[in-house]
């Protein structure tokens, strides 16, 4: 294992549990942060990226085991519907005949922002949430940019969550591509592509919106060919 980045983290994981103690109660909505276990005897192939968790309750405390082992929902729900946004992507890269980006231990699914809300407008309406927000993102960078380094990020909303990362920290080479469905056609949907100090960022629909199984398989097949050419 990798000392250096395990330390890394674990210095990290003190800041964001320093900062979620502070900042959830004033803000009233619960911490959360990892939804799969941090890969760090290794680069991982792909940091896929929610914006915050749908959680509706408020704060209840922090539990810093979720840095290391996870949320358990998501690992004993993912396969089914109550996980919409890793089943549907998981289900395209399986059409597709590449599910090594979502096979535990070559990725990590984290959340950029760090405090659950039944939706992101409730979040945004919150007073203070704007700077939580902020503060938020940067440790998001730090640990994509300085632990994991990833090959590349996947973010699950080109609005929500590409977009406000590409807002703050400038994105390189940023392009909307619009992928190929199996018969040749072009998808109804497209993907954003830009690069971040080296590391190819993708913003692909959010996975809960009506999206056809064509679109779907579309953005599987680009992202594929993507990411088989970074080594994936």
């Amino acid at each position: 294992m990798e000392t250096n980045r395990t330390e890394l983290y674990n210095q990290w994981v003190d800041k964001v549990c320093q900062y979620i103690e502070e900042a959830g109660p004033r803000l009233n909505f619960p911490g959360s942060v990892m939804q799969s276990k941090p890969v760090l005897d290794k680069q991982p192939g792909v940091v896929f990226l929610g914006f915050n968790s749908h959680e509706e309750w408020g704060y209840c405390g922090l539990k810093r085991e979720r840095f290391f082992d996870g949320n358990p929902f998501f690992y004993e729900n993912r396969e089914n519907s109550a996980w919409k946004v890793w089943k549907k992507p998981y289900e395209a890269f399986k059409w597709a005949g590449y599910l090594t980006p979502m096979t535990d231990g070559n990725y990590v699914f984290m959340n950029a922002v760090y405090f659950g809300s039944k939706d992101i407008k409730t979040l945004k309406a919150k007073e203070g949430s704007t700077e939580a927000i902020d503060r938020c993102l940067d440790f998001t960078a730090e640990v994509i940019q300085d632990v994991f380094k990833p090959k590349c990020v996947v973010c699950f909303s080109k609005s929500e969550c590409f977009a406000p990362l590409n807002a703050k920290y400038k994105f390189e080479l940023v392009e909307t591509v619009t992928p190929t469905i199996v018969n040749g056609d072009p998808a109804r949907q497209t993907v954003m592509k830009g690069l971040w100090n080296g590391i190819p960022v993708y913003g692909i629909p959010h996975p809960s919106g009506r999206i056809s199984n064509d679109d779907w398989g579309g953005i599987a097949l680009y992202l594929k060919k993507e990411m088989e050419q970074l080594g994936v």
